[in-house]
């Protein structure tokens, strides 16, 4: 289908001559520029512009700042941290223990994520802002390597363009979700692949590169995959090939990219049932507008220094340059280039920008879902496509102009301003996010991991079976999975429902996609098997069973196993409308079969005054807990000293007061900014009797567990009559049960967690965990596998 070159050299020539040895003038000199020249310059200068940047604004090494902002602070840097625990299908420091494989997949499934393996965990602030630099320097290199091979050129304006695709603002901002960045690296390898096949060759390279892309983002690959599709229609509405091989080119490009779905569906399959089960799940947003925000702000987007934020009304980034957007404009007007491709090009401009507009289409790119925060997450591909726009017009520049004997001044001037402009573009939008969202001291990380690292590894010396524990002194909210420890607090994007409604009814912070172990009780903490707590504050009945810093390390006597044999029956509901004390209970009692109240009333006097609330509890001896989840709460004083704000999620809790003994006063100060009647303050603050706990707890610890990892759990269970064994082993999907080598039906309890009947006896109770999706998963990669295997028979054959 070879046809002579018309007025554009990238429009009206066969494809195949995309993919030739380049043999052109450049810009800068008169000679070929050897590639490994034009590659190194590719990868360094976008990489050592941003630690430029980085030192300027003082991370670490260079100062006690990192990028540990946002949910780099409060979720990712801790989900590289358990990279060293191994957890990839499932986790039992994901509250309570729930499915692990979609928080894998999201955030840290990368190959280059096994680099942060080589840092140690006290260090990982540094660690991650080596990595972003590493990304974003494989950024400038593979685009620099899909523009030589596109524009057939060695010209030294290729490592400028890769430097503006990998420094535009979507680097800048969302750097942030260092995960996404994997994308900016593999788009341009993979339309290189596409390229290839539209050029009659074999699609090895575009299917590989599709599979190293699934398997370390997957979700910034379904926006790839979307890209594709615009990027294939592109390139046969400017080639017009005949329909034989149109045909052939859209075989090639679904063949490849179902072949690369299946045999990454071990990954994707678990995951999506994993994410949507969390936030994809849940309405996120209204898309009852029809436009995200007015089009005439769009174009001011193009520029550099414009601040946005990161929040789900903030505008798009689309800088990547002003030279860049300079160029795609003469794109439009430059004889050199046909109309074909010019009436193409904006096509596909307009497609990118009415998805960036209209909220059903920017809902498409974002797999039907309305983001969280950080919105347009595929808007690096409009940079990408302005950068090749921008390519073909430096490319199609005449020969005269390329050995006019300025050339190379201007162009190094250029490559300069340039340079300048994309670092101070950087710097503008990380000191923007920084001041909002502000950054995590190194000092301050450091000193926090070494404390609690040292008191973890005293729990886990001293006890090596399994129990859980809390901490009421977090730096975010995954320390369960930094540490390696079981345990409750958690926050991603996949997240189990019914877990944090469970933990909310019990009195702990709970928040949309947050659970965290503020607000236990000795009866939560025993009934969870919570045995050791890290904190700085007093808990009453526990010993202290070490130090570091300002933490204590404290051990739960009566902490009980994973599992217990109930000596009541159990509901399979849990009622809602009880206050947490009525709750915890209620699940007691159930267990235990009695009627026993170890929380109760005690003497208080309520004295409501201007903007605060008195409250003065007589002591017995017995701990004090308050529940305070009211809004118009704002802060919380014990005898004069202030304990904290109310206002948080993470306070809107059950508090311990103190142990008042007999004869005490305990004067507690409850600030607030409405007026607020009508409480009923005898349910709102219990005293626990500890005796009575004990005596309860002492009926369940029933059973002997003898294996827990992450896909298996054994225990012995002995019972004189029919009874329910209770787990804390949240019930989801991939659970089955086994009563001495039989597999039984496995039930729930309070909505939450699994169970199994036993008849009377001693029986050997055993739990088995796949996860959901994963036998589908393999079972697609097996069937590829061997669709492909019987494909090469064939043409064997055939041949």
């Amino acid at each position: 289908m070879a046809r002579p070159v018309a007025e554009s050299q990238f429009c009206n020539r066969p494809f195949s001559v995309f993919l030739l040895p380049p043999q052109e003038v450049i810009l800068l000199k008169s000679r070929i520029k050897p590639t490994p020249l034009l590659y190194a310059l590719a990868f360094l200068i976008p990489a050592l512009l941003l630690l430029v940047v980085y030192a300027r604004l003082g991370l670490a090494p260079w100062g006690d700042n990192t990028i540990l902002m946002s949910d780099m602070s409060s979720q990712y840097v801790e989900f590289f941290c358990a990279l060293k625990h191994r957890d990839v299908f499932f986790s039992w420091s994901k509250a309570l223990g729930t499915s692990y494989i979609g928080v894998f997949s999201y955030y840290v499934s990368s190959p280059l994520s096994l680099l942060t393996l080589l840092v140690p965990n006290e260090y990982m602030p540094m660690g991650l802002m080596f990595l972003t630099v590493l990304k974003v320097g494989l950024a400038g290199l593979t685009c620099c390597i899909f523009l030589r091979s596109y524009l057939r050129h060695s010209a030294l304006f290729l490592p400028m363009l890769s430097t503006c695709y990998a420094l535009c603002s979507y680097t800048a901002a969302y750097s942030l979700c260092i995960m996404w960045l994997d994308g900016l690296i593999w788009l341009p390898v993979i339309l290189l692949g596409l390229e290839r096949i539209l050029a009659g060759q074999r699609p090895w390279l575009f299917f590989g590169s599709l599979v190293v892309c699934f398997v370390s983002t997957w979700y910034i690959s379904y926006m790839i995959g979307i890209f594709c599709c615009v990027w294939l229609v592109y390139r046969e509405w400017c080639e017009v090939p005949a329909w034989k091989d149109l045909l052939r080119h859209i075989r090639s490009f679904l063949l490849s990219a179902l072949a690369a779905l299946g045999v990454t569906a071990w990954m994707w399959v678990p995951s999506l049932l994993a994410i949507f089960s969390g936030k994809l799940g849940d309405a996120t947003m209204d898309y009852s507008s029809l436009t995200n925000f007015p089009l005439w702000q769009l174009p001011s987007r193009l520029f550099s220094g414009q601040s946005a934020g990161l929040t789900n009304f903030a505008p798009p980034y689309l800088f990547c340059g002003t030279v860049i957007l300079m160029l795609a404009l003469i794109f439009f007007f430059s004889p050199a280039i046909s109309g074909r491709n010019k009436l193409a090009a904006g096509a596909v401009l307009m497609v990118l920008v009415l998805s960036l507009w209209l909220s059903p289409l920017d809902k498409v790119w974002h797999l039907f879902k309305m983001p969280n925060w950080f919105p347009y997450r595929y808007s690096f591909v409009f940079s990408f496509f302005l950068v090749v726009l921008a390519g073909q017009v430096l490319a199609a520049l005449p020969k005269s102009f390329t050995t006019w004997r300025l050339a190379p001044v201007v162009t190094l001037v250029l490559f300069c301003l340039t340079a300048w402009e994309l670092g101070y573009n950087t710097q503008t939008t990380m000191l923007d996010i920084r001041e909002v969202f502000h950054c995590q001291s190194y000092a301050d990380y450091v000193s926090y991991y070494q404390d609690n690292e040292a008191l973890v590894e005293q729990a886990q010396e001293a006890d090596t079976d399994f129990y859980r524990m809390g901490a009421t002194y977090d730096r975010g909210d995954n320390s369960p999975l930094s540490f390696g420890y079981a345990g409750i607090t958690h926050y991603s994007s996949i997240y189990n429902k019914q877990v944090n409604t469970f933990l909310k009814q019990l009195g702990f912070a709970q928040g949309w996609m947050w659970s965290v172990y503020y607000g236990s009780t000795p009866v939560t903490d025993s009934l969870l098997g919570i045995r050791y707590v890290l904190s700085d504050q007093e808990f009453p009945g526990y010993e202290e069973a070490g130090h570091s810093g300002s933490l204590a390390l404290w051990k739960n006597p009566d902490a009980l196993p994973l599992a217990y044999v109930a000596q009541g029956q159990v509901s399979t509901i849990l009622p809602r409308g009880y206050t947490p004390f009525e709750t915890q209970t209620y699940l007691l009692n159930q267990l235990t079969g009695s009627t026993q109240e170890v929380f109760s009333p005690i003497d208080l006097e309520v004295q409501e005054g201007e903007g605060q609330i008195i409250l003065r509890i007589h002591g017995t001896g017995n701990p004090v807990y308050a529940y305070l989840d009211q809004n118009g709460f704002t802060a919380l004083s014990v005898d004069g000293e202030h304990r904290c704000s109310l206002t948080p999620y993470e306070e809107q809790r059950i508090h311990y007061l103190g142990t008042p003994a007999e004869g005490e006063t305990l004067e507690v100060t409850i600030a607030c900014n409405t007026t607020l009647s009508n409480l009923d303050w005898e349910a709102l603050v219990q005293q626990l009797d500890q005796d009575a706990l004990r005596d309860a707890l002492a009926l369940l610890d029933n059973t002997q567990v003898d294996t827990v990892n992450n896909s298996r759990v054994s225990l012995q269970a002995t019972t004189d009559t029919p009874s329910t064994l209770v787990t804390t082993i949240p019930a989801e999907d991939g659970w089955t049960a086994y009563v001495d080598g039989k597999k039984v039906d496995t039930g729930v309890c309070w909505d939450t967690f699994l169970t199994v009947e036993l008849t009377p006896g001693t029986h050997q109770v055993t739990f088995r965990y796949t996860s959901p999706g994963l036998t589908l998963g393999l079972g697609l990669g097996g069937i590829t596998v061997v669709a492909f295997v019987g494909w090469l028979v064939w043409k064997r054959k055939k041949a």
